[in-house]
């Protein structure tokens, strides 16, 4: 094997151990590294399951209270007046709490009334035995030693998982000896968990610790909960994992077992980076041997040679002027050097000049590929924080709209429709905002938004939360303008709470009018917000700077405080907001 063979041989087998014990380390920590960072993420996820079942909990003790504090049922609870059951316990009004179960007990343990329900039926069920054994005389559900004593929690029933609150019948202050208890009951059962799986956006199970027919993953995990291990995780297969808790009853014991199904995107990712580094490290090496292998033959092999063609040739000419070229200080070198003190000074001063410019040309080849290799990395650099920066849009955008979702459910139970109108507006504040971030993440520029398709989707949205209404006319007209997200926000802001106001007050017993948006801009980057309506108006003692209306407050807000402009108010012909501000280039 001659020399070259040897060399080649050599760095090859270099580079492939290298490699091999390089990403064995590396893929030991990368995969160990988002293995801990899904098991946080799944308890994560676990804790907001246990937050939906204890905010359901929360609800359903609300709902008591507000009942059982109540001058209509401290009456009841004393005369058993048909009338109250007629007026307030009807099949829209308990489908409407989405209760099970409703008890009137009096003082000394009797039952005033009692009724089993099916609130998605709307259809009466029998009393379940075991809520008749549950609130015996002895039952600490009767014993409130106060006005706000009250007990809360999950019981096992025979006919299945039951939520239950009790309250003390007091009235409409909280005051007063107590008159009796009011007890509330609402199955969870498969379609409750489906609800909260639908709030939560994750896959929900729940069963019994006393089950015997438990699945085999449950009982693989409770053996491994502790007091300070209250969160199991455990992959299920390749593409999902699962967490799981262990949920107390009424009394504090340990009942349910909740699992939280999720897709394993985290540790996929990890094994998707482990090949990308791979590849990576595959290519470095090939790049790195192909480097050594240039190397040594440029520095040794083929310097060799070179001497070996050198003395055939001086040899072969009998020529004492030509010379060997030196390159380096080693012991080719230093032969080459001991061969040209046989040569006359000027064939060695031109033996050192080609030297100086072979280095010369090698740091410049080394100069360009250290600047290629920089440019290389700032450019990924670049996309890979283009890339975090829409994930966390994106993620801000789907935390935003849980909020949302929630306030919209919140809302469906409230009958005032003053409040139920405040939880729809900040409904739509959120969504105006969660708004700016999904067209962000939509947007091939994560600077700025297509302005006029973000002010469509906000009236969109209003006119969805209010309702259509056939007899006012939405005009829009907003110029194509690139927009900041730290202006398009106040602007967004500012058009849901006009649009709402023109919607909600300036068209009073079906009037017809109509509302105009406008956004226009000139060449100073002056830019026009114009928000009008043709409605009765704003009356003339309103002072938009000294109001205690939250909207307007907002709005004033905003235009001068955030915007850093101008805001007029043009009472002539209806209501029109113009706002001015200058807005910089993107």
């Amino acid at each position: 094997m001659n020399l070259r063979r040897k060399t080649l041989f050599l760095i090859g087998m270099t580079i492939l151990c290298l490699i091999f014990f390089v990403y064995s380390i590396s893929t030991f920590i990368i995969v160990d590294g988002f293995i801990k960072v899904e098991q946080k993420d799944v308890e994560k996820n676990v804790n907001r399951a246990i937050g939906a079942v204890n905010d359901d909990i929360s609800n359903l003790k609300t709902m008591n209270r507000d009942w059982a504090w109540w001058d209509d049922t401290y009456r009841f609870i004393g005369d058993d007046n048909p009338e109250y059951i007629k007026a307030v316990l009807g099949d829209e009004s308990v489908a409407g709490l989405r209760l099970n179960l409703i008890i009137y007990i009096n003082n000394t343990g009797e039952i005033v009334y009692a009724r089993g329900f099916d609130y998605r039926e709307k259809k009466d069920l029998p009393i379940p035995e075991g809520v008749k054994k549950l609130i015996n005389k002895d039952s600490v559900l009767l014993k409130h030693s106060g006005p706000q004593s009250n007990y809360s929690g999950i019981v096992l029933l025979p006919e299945g998982n039951l939520i239950i609150t009790s309250y003390p019948i007091l009235n409409s202050d909280g005051e007063g000896p107590i008159g009796g208890t009011l007890i509330f009951g609402r199955y969870l059962d498969e379609m409750e968990l489906e609800r909260l799986a639908s709030i939560t956006q994750m896959s929900l199970t729940l069963d019994r610790l006393d089950n015997k027919q438990l699945p085999g993953d449950f009982k693989a995990v409770l053996p491994l909960f502790s007091l300070d291990k209250k969160i199991i995780t455990r992959p299920l297969n390749e593409g999902k994992v699962a967490g799981y808790a262990v949920l107390n009853d009424i009394s504090g014991d340990p009942s349910l077992i909740l699992r939280v199904d999720l897709p394993r995107e985290i540790y996929n990712q990890g094994k998707v980076s482990v090949n990308y580094f791979l590849i990576s490290l595959i290519f470095v090496g090939f790049i790195f041997g192909g480097m050594s292998i240039w190397l040594m033959e440029k520095k040794v092999v083929s310097r060799i040679l070179r001497l070996n063609n050198d003395v055939t040739l001086i040899k072969n000419s009998h020529n004492p002027s030509k010379h060997v070229v030196v390159e380096g200080k080693d012991e080719i070198s230093y032969l080459s050097i001991s061969i040209n003190d046989m040569l006359e000074g000027i064939e060695h001063s031109q033996a050192e000049q080609k030297k100086a410019e072979d280095e010369l040309k090698k740091h410049h080849d080394q100069l360009e590929e250290i600047v290629e290799s920089r440019t290389a990395q700032l450019n990924k650099s670049i996309q890979e924080k283009e890339v975090l920066l829409r994930e966390i849009h994106h993620r801000v955008k789907n935390n935003m709209q849980i909020v949302s979702s929630l306030l919209m459910l919140q809302s469906q139970n409230i009958e005032d429709k003053k409040y139920k109108d405040v939880f729809i507006d900040s409904q739509n504040r959120i969504h105006a905002m969660a708004l700016i971030h999904e067209k962000l993440y939509q947007s091939e520029s994560i600077a700025q938004i297509n302005f006029k398709e973000y002010v469509s989707d906000i009236v969109s949205n209003i006119i969805g939360s209010y309702g259509q209404k056939s007899n006012i006319q939405i005009d829009i007209n907003v110029e194509n303008i690139p927009i900041k997200i730290d202006y398009a926000v106040p602007c967004g802001l500012i058009i849901n709470e006009l649009v709402t106001n023109s919607l909600k007050y300036a068209f009073p017993d079906g009037r017809q009018g109509k509302i105009q948006i406008s956004v226009t801009s000139n060449d100073n980057n002056m830019i026009r917000l114009s928000i009008s309506d043709d409605g009765v108006g704003i009356p003339e003692d309103v002072d938009i700077r000294n109001t205690k209306t939250l909207g307007l407050e907002l709005v004033t807000s905003l235009a001068e405080g955030q915007l850093h402009g101008e805001i007029i108010l043009n009472r002539e012909n209806g209501t029109e907001f113009q706002i001015n501000f200058k807005h910089a280039k993107c």
